[in-house]
């Protein structure tokens, strides 16, 4: 498991496996957070979290090495969760996205998202196979830009 560096709060990229994909994980819910930090971590992830968008990228623009997802909730303050797999998108061309919510994803963004969808609630087991089928799928530069 890779360890903290206490001045950033962000792993240490000397403790990071060379085969562990790094995830991202923003969601305003500290118990939804928690629950898919603990589950991405002990599925053999590396984890950053966010308390909401804005912290999310604040954490990506400090990260120094490569983020391959980014798993957001849709409806936060600050920056919403399609707001920021937009940022990420921009600045981390290939990043791969998936959107948590509770509301029917294509009443708030669209038929065409381009963004994996994962309605709230889910199990642990539907979030680890979203996770591998998202990783494991090659990245649309479509995404790139999309709003």
């Amino acid at each position: 498991m890779a360890t903290s560096n206490p001045d950033t709060n962000l792993p240490d990229r000397g403790s990071i496996g060379v085969h562990q994909p790094v995830i991202l994980v923003a969601d305003d819910e500290t118990m939804n957070l928690n629950l898919v930090t603990i589950l991405m971590q002990r599925a053999g992830y590396v984890v950053l979290s966010a308390c909401d968008g804005q912290e999310g990228l604040d954490i990506s623009r400090k990260y120094p090495g490569k983020i391959d997802l980014v798993i957001s909730d849709l409806e936060m303050p600050r920056i919403n969760g399609s707001d920021l797999c937009a940022h990420l998108l921009r600045e981390r061309p290939g990043i791969k996205t998936i959107v948590m919510s509770g509301a029917d994803l294509k009443k708030i963004i669209g038929q065409d998202a381009p963004l994996s969808f994962l309605p709230k609630p889910f199990n642990g087991e539907t979030l680890r196979e979203r996770v591998r089928a998202v990783l494991a799928a090659p990245s649309r530069p479509s995404q790139q830009g999309s709003e």
